[in-house]
């Protein structure tokens, strides 16, 4: 079981959501909210528009400044939410952030109790400013190193308790990008749900990021995405893995 584990990963702040993520401190980057002792009474899951180098190490500054010429560019957002193909941003390291594809969905699969509905799928082009943001992109990454420009994904989705109990989620299983590269969380993806619990007839709306591709834009029109099990506070199984669900990008 996942939220058994240690936290792997140091912060993980992406896009989907409004920028708070990367101005929010580097504690609550989306990478790091794994904390088995929350709930969705409380927890409110980092705007992931922010970029996986939203680190939760207090070594690096994340104080990094654009420079006017940098934001003069059509598309440009201060703050708030990427909405629009070719809109870009920067985080406090040092990593410019563009929304290449955007997909609105809703596509649901059911395991026990748990209702998985995925509302958007985003790949993001991130280009690091400095050695500063690639060190810290792939320290959340779970690399050795990361190649500039690298893209990520950000899968959106709410995922509903119908039933009597309080469930701890595991969060997404696996993202099956294409017929080819597998992301899970030991494999460059970090799920802000895993570890949460969703209390009787609630819901959890969150995000997972994972690494799409470096260097080269990928090309993938669809992809896979199967949740993990659901555990009771002992850590007994309430709910089996899910299916895979497939998302049409074309």
């Amino acid at each position: 079981m996942r939220i058994q584990r240690s936290l792997v990963l140091a912060g993980l702040g992406l896009l989907a959501l409004g920028l708070v993520g990367c101005q929010s401190t580097a504690k609550h980057s989306s990478a790091s909210f794994k904390d088995s002792q929350s709930s969705t009474k409380t927890y409110h899951a980092a705007k992931p528009d922010a970029t996986v180098t939203a680190s939760s190490s207090s070594k690096i500054a994340q104080t990094y400044q654009p420079r006017a010429a940098q934001t003069q560019a059509k598309g440009y957002v201060k703050s708030g939410k990427l909405q629009q193909k070719g809109q870009y941003t920067f985080d406090k390291v040092g990593t410019k952030l563009t929304l290449t594809r955007v997909h609105a969905l809703n596509q649901t699969i059911k395991s026990g109790q748990l209702t998985y509905r995925v509302t958007s799928v985003r790949l993001i082009k991130n280009v690091a400013e400095n050695d500063q943001a690639k060190r810290m992109a792939a320290q959340a990454l779970n690399l050795a190193e990361i190649k500039s420009p690298y893209y990520t994904l950000q899968v959106k989705f709410t995922i509903l308790n119908r039933g009597k109990r309080a469930v701890t989620t595991d969060g997404i299983k696996a993202i099956q990008l294409g017929n080819h590269q597998r992301l899970t969380a030991a494999n460059q993806l970090s799920d802000a749900s895993a570890g949460k619990t969703i209390p009787a007839h609630r819901q959890l709306a969150t995000f997972a990021t994972g690494l799409a591709g470096q260097e080269t834009q990928p090309t993938f029109t669809h992809v896979k995405l199967a949740f993990a099990g659901g555990y009771d506070q002992r850590q007994h199984q309430l709910v089996k893995p899910s299916g895979w669900l497939t998302v049409d990008l074309s």
